[in-house]
């Protein structure tokens, strides 16, 4: 039996679902429920885009476009939550959307309908689309491999003893351990001469993290995502001369390590998202060994604790991203639309609006990912209906460590 349902069928499904958004309205909306059918690598779905000034074939490309992105919209998202932990693969695989012309190998428009919400006139498209599964699986693979695997970087503090070990400096045991064991798991570490480079070893301070000026220099001069910071202290315990009464041939020395370690996300103000404490034990014929030997048994227990957290929460983290968006150049109630828009068009999650005025705004965004990844899918599908872009364009100033700047300017 053919599963796959007849184009009379699905033009007249998609039509109901059309029109039942069209006669919905309201000052906040929230993510349509679309229509959607897939047998194979054949999806069909429906693409919609505002009629402007009466040009239906300018909205006949952007709801052709909108039809594509929906279709390998779904078919990403399918693929994350197949492979992955994510809870919402679509909002997370939103960044592969500017690709979406090289994943669908062909289409054919199938029906073709207009409407209107609230006051705006609209065109709809029935699309089936090819979509090349290969190379969205091969895309979603590189994806999940960068996003489930954050660049690090590793700097440790503390005693060894009775000596003060400075982060970022050579000979610095406690972070070579760190960065073998996290390297050895498959985690991507900042290479600890760069660190060197642009850290002083004064600007560390492992008690005041959160707003520190280290977080700004890490996230931007060495683009890393995460920062394990960890203090260790060694403590030379009573050597062992004899066992059971017989003497030994050589002196053993032995050595406890004990530290905390936090990890610190390196968007925004930097947010510490685990902490913890870890010990080593080392023995050895020199004082020197055994340290490093209690050393790297407590690297590697922090090593073992920030690899789960970054393998197991990383995804949590990610697909609630609070990003700060500030932007000029819009009234209340274009503010309003801005708002409706974020919410329905793109992976957006929340809008919490901290201030709101024309000459300068600034509004809390959770999203699925950071600031480039939101910013790239505002400017990739900023024309599928946004509302304000009626009468204002829309230009990204910046894009940086969890802040994006926009400015919105009357169309010439």
């Amino acid at each position: 039996m053919n599963r796959f349902p007849t184009t009379r069928l699905i033009a007249a499904l998609a039509v109901i679902s059309f029109a039942i958004s069209c006669g919905s309205s309201g000052s906040t909306r929230g993510k349509k429920k679309e229509f959607y059918e897939k047998e194979g690598n054949k999806v069909t779905v429906i693409g919609e885009a505002p009629i402007y000034n009466g040009d239906k074939q300018i909205a006949k490309q952007r709801a052709l476009k909108d039809a594509k992105i929906n279709a390998v919209r779904k078919v990403i998202g399918e693929e994350i939550s197949n492979k992955s932990k994510a809870s919402d693969g679509e909002s997370l695989g939103s960044s592969l959307l500017s690709k979406t012309d090289a994943f669908v190998k062909s289409y054919d428009i199938i029906d073709e309908a207009e409407g209107k919400i609230d006051t705006q006139p609209m065109l709809k498209l029935t699309v089936r689309c090819e979509v090349e599964e290969s190379k969205i699986s091969t895309a979603v693979d590189n994806l999940l491999a960068d996003v489930g695997n954050p660049r690090v970087a590793v700097l440790v503090l503390g005693k060894v003893g009775g000596a003060p070990v400075f982060p970022a400096t050579p000979g610095n045991f406690g972070e070579a351990e760190i960065i073998k064991a996290l390297k050895k798991n498959g985690n991507k570490v900042i290479d600890p001469s760069l660190t060197a480079k642009k850290v002083n070893k004064t600007q560390v301070d492992s008690e005041n993290v959160e707003g520190s000026p280290l977080i700004k220099i890490l996230a931007e001069a060495l683009q890393a995502e995460v920062l394990v910071l960890a203090n260790v202290e060694t403590e030379d315990q009573q050597p062992l001369d004899s066992v059971n009464g017989k003497a030994l041939e050589r002196t053993i020395y032995n050595t406890a390590a004990t530290g905390t370690y936090k990890v610190v996300l390196l968007w925004g103000d930097g947010k510490i998202v685990d902490s913890g404490t870890a010990d080593g034990r080392g023995a050895d014929i020199t004082q020197k060994v055994s340290r490093e030997k209690a050393i790297s048994e407590w690297a590697a227990s922090v090593s073992k604790k920030v690899n789960n957290q970054l393998k197991e929460e990383w995804f949590n983290l990610t697909e609630n991203n609070p990003i700060v968006l500030k932007f000029t150049g819009l009234n209340a109630d274009e503010a309003t639309k801005f708002k409706d828009d974020l919410t329905e068009f793109t992976a957006t999650k929340e809008v919490n609006v901290r201030t709101s005025d024309t000459n300068g705004s600034e509004w809390e965004v959770i999203y699925p990912g950071k600031d480039s990844l939101f910013q790239e899918e505002l400017v990739y599908k900023k024309d599928r209906g946004f509302s304000f872009l009626a009468t204002k364009s829309l230009e990204v100033k910046s894009a940086t460590r969890g802040v994006v700047t926009l400015e919105f300017k009357p169309l010439k």
